[in-house]
């Protein structure tokens, strides 16, 4: 059966609604990225929504960027969510990216530095909420559910 846009749009959304977010649209995990978006860049124009099948990938990364934002009670920003294989290569992004199977998220939350927001979520990775990896970055953080704990510094 070949969906129609609106119906994986429709369905995306009651996916979403099912995960009880608290602070998160599903807009927000639609984001496709800056050089999807910014003609001229790249990546311009070649990313996608993520297929169902890779939908539950993200509960665990959305889950902690969820309580992230509980937790500073500031907003979070989904800088970059799922790639597609054209659009990860275009901007460089690793073969083996966690974003091509839709379980990371690139995270920034403006007033709070991403050395703040990688503690914080090293805390939880270690009291076992949930498992996953973490990277650090120069202006964001990157968290993903792969089911093994990983950790990396790239400022």
């Amino acid at each position: 059966m070949n969906i129609t846009e609106l119906e994986r749009v429709e369905g995306f959304a009651a996916f979403c609604e099912g995960l009880n977010l608290l602070h998160f649209s599903p807009l927000e995990l639609r984001n496709k990225g800056k050089a999807h978006e910014t003609p001229g860049y790249r990546g311009f124009g070649l990313n996608a929504d993520p297929p169902p099948e890779l939908w539950p990938n993200v509960i665990p990364a959305i889950t902690m960027a969820d309580r992230m934002r509980e937790h500073f009670g500031r907003p979070v920003v989904i800088l970059s969510a799922y790639r597609n294989a054209v659009y990860n290569a275009a901007i460089g992004g690793a073969s083996l990216s966690q974003h091509l199977k839709f379980s990371a998220l690139d995270l920034s939350c403006p007033g709070i530095t991403p050395q703040a927001c990688f503690d914080w979520l090293s805390i939880q990775r270690d009291r076992g909420v949930f498992c996953g990896g973490l990277g650090l970055y120069r202006s964001f953080v990157h968290v993903d559910g792969r089911g093994t704990n990983a950790t990396w510094i790239n400022t």
